[in-house]
């Protein structure tokens, strides 16, 4: 029986994650004033995506990632085009004719299904149905290549991503928040059509009809895609649904109650669903600012084997709008933490109970685990699960270096109270993951008040660029500061002062390079100078690796910050810096481009005073 709900109560990141938690395989059909989506899913998995809108289409994102170039794509359409009937979808023909690798197609597969969730987050008005075990596939499919047909993306992954590329885009203001309800319930219109449609059951694929889905598992349909004709996109019309009945979260939790607790009363079962049906109520946005909280910067890893455990803790963490990655397997715990900080989340990594008849899971195993990611990843902090009766794992547990250890209750000697104790104990661990991540947060408001007494008793413009250089430096591990050179024709960086370059960036500012460094016009620096808009990410620019990486060498990770410091309205300073040799970590790009503009502001009132001042000595 297909699902249906308003994206008013019940956010289609929210409802994305229910299916992913859950296991679900079917087909997710998105409706708003904005437009249309749907996503495929098997198992939790995101198998495909499709969008109303024209711009996500693989030809576009082929395009803009310079994976193929405008002929290319004019061969490949003029091919699709003499076909006829025989067209092949526009990726396999590029594969076959203009030279597309596998491996780009895959890239470009995935970041169209993702560039679609970031549509569909800015959809806060809108219905959504969820049709269960039911995904339409075209008969197409066939034309792909093996590996393309395997597509299966990792659902937390690509919400992850998701998440970050639409607050970049809010920040940017390249996404507006759609508010606007629809004018008709598409359901109803749908529902209507199909009751004067007699044959609409043959529309429905079924895994006996269509020989696009087989016994391994459902393939990536072209359709669904977006693999058509650039311009000449065919919109498929989604299920058409005879009955809908309301998406209810609760009946996802009391299913994996039932499924995983099976010992329990039904009253002890019934205080369990309730609890968390109450935490996972959507707080409903009244603004922008208020969904971009949503995609907060970071992410648990959990592992553990206890299914209830981890639906449970991702249903508290998403309250709070963390992401939960779980594995039961020991082996996958460095991928996700590796995944999680190459994407600038701030990860917390926590262990579930020891359980001796489960491999990995004994204490000895655990203990042998934990130890070597303290050691691999010393910058990330580490929580245990135990029980509150084994005392000595949990003194070894603080002793070894986690930040906390929480007890779990147990059923064996605690059934009446079991249900009462584990709500206890959720409720703590929700709101002691929460002053986890804010930690980082206050201590960087710390950082920026004490940077901020600073700057107010600076009057010499060179004093004022290098408390940027310090503030900057207090994040990143190397720092170096580029003056705009107005003086020739072409303007030109001059490298100035560094910190952690030459030296360890403990032992203060370095002497300066004065390294000149000439801005090309395609160039980032080039961007950042015309926009007055810092920039951080990683970029293809040749500026560094010809003429600065020589100088300074290359950081381990190619993620760099070009913060701007501008006085009256033209960038005299450019902040570089980047990682060294440490991994990527989370930055706020907020208070760094707060405290430079409050830096910009006195750095104009301190010209302002040197100008009188020359000008009364006139």
């Amino acid at each position: 029986m297909p699902l249906t709900g308003e994206l008013e109560h019940l956010p289609i990141v929210d409802v994305i994650q229910l299916i992913h938690s859950t296991k679900k395989s079917g087909t997710l059909n998105v409706y708003s004033h904005s437009g249309e989506g749907q996503l495929a899913f098997n198992n939790g998995y995101i198998i495909s995506a499709s969008h109303s809108n024209k711009k996500l289409r693989i030809g576009s994102i082929l395009l803009e990632k310079n994976i193929i170039q405008q002929n290319c794509l004019d061969k490949a359409l003029g091919i699709q085009e003499l076909s006829g009937e025989d067209r092949k979808p526009l990726i396999t023909t590029l594969i076959d004719n203009c030279g597309l690798s596998k491996d780009s197609a895959y890239q470009a597969l995935e970041e169209l299904i993702g560039m679609t969730i970031v549509e569909m987050i800015c959809w806060t008005k809108g219905v959504f149905t969820l049709d269960v075990d039911e995904i339409n596939v075209s008969d197409d499919y066939r034309y792909l290549p093996d590996q393309l047909k395997s597509i299966s993306l990792d659902t937390q992954m690509v919400l992850m991503d998701a998440l970050r590329i639409f607050d970049e885009k809010v920040y940017a203001g390249e996404i507006k928040i759609s508010n606007e309800p629809l004018q008709s319930n598409p359901l109803e219109q749908i529902q209507a059509a199909a009751e004067k449609d007699n044959n609409f059951e043959s529309n429905i694929v079924t895994e006996a009809d269509d020989e696009g889905v087989n016994s391994a598992g459902f393939e990536v349909s072209e359709d669904l895609l977006g693999l058509a004709d650039l311009d000449k996109v065919e919109r498929r019309k989604p299920y058409v649904f005879k009955g809908l009945e309301v998406f209810d979260p609760a009946s996802i939790h009391r299913q994996v109650v039932n499924s995983t607790i099976t010992e329990i009363s039904d009253s002890s079962k019934d205080e369990l669903v309730n609890f968390l049906s109450g935490i996972s109520s959507t707080r409903l946005l009244d603004d922008k600012s208020a969904l971009t909280n949503q995609a907060r910067s970071q992410a648990v890893i959990l592992f553990t084997n206890d299914d209830f455990l981890q639906h449970a803790i991702m249903t508290v963490c998403k309250n709070e709008g963390i992401l939960v990655f779980v594995t039961a397997d020991k082996d996958k715990i460095s991928t996700l933490i590796d995944r999680a900080l190459g994407k600038f989340l701030e990860p917390i990594l926590v262990f579930g109970e020891p359980t001796t008849n489960v491999d990995g899971f004994s204490k000895k195993q655990i203990i042998e685990t934990r130890s070597n990611k303290m050691a691999k990843y010393p910058q990330i902090s580490i929580i245990q699960l135990a029980s509150p009766q084994d005392y000595s794992f949990l003194m070894k547990s603080l002793n070894d270096g986690c930040r906390a250890v929480f007890p779990l209750p147990y059923f064996s000697s605690q059934e009446d109270t079991f249900a009462a104790n584990m709500v206890d104990f959720l409720n703590t661990f929700q709101v002691y993951i929460r002053s986890c991540f804010n930690e980082e947060r206050r201590l960087e408001f710390s950082k920026l008040r004490n940077s901020l007494s600073g700057l107010r008793l600076l009057v010499n413009p060179a004093d004022i660029s290098l408390l940027v250089l310090k503030f900057v430096s207090e994040i990143f591990e190397r720092t170096l500061t580029l003056i705009v050179d107005q003086s020739t024709h072409k303007q030109t960086l001059v490298a100035e002062r560094s910190m952690g370059i030459t030296a360890d960036k403990n032992n203060g500012p370095e002497a300066p390079m004065k390294v000149r460094i000439p801005i090309h016009a395609d160039s980032v620096f080039r961007e950042v100078i015309d926009s007055g808009i810092s920039f951080l990410g990683k970029t293809t620019d040749s500026t560094f690796t010809d003429l600065i990486y020589p100088d300074i060498g290359r950081p381990k990770d190619g993620t760099i910050l070009l913060l701007p410091l501008k006085s009256n309205e033209k960038v005299i300073t450019i902040t570089y810096a980047d990682f060294g040799d440490m991994p990527a970590k989370q930055i706020s790009q907020d208070f760094l481009n707060f405290f430079a503009c409050q830096a910009g502001i006195v750095m104009e009132n301190a010209l302002f005073r040197k100008r009188l001042a020359k000008s009364k000595q006139q």
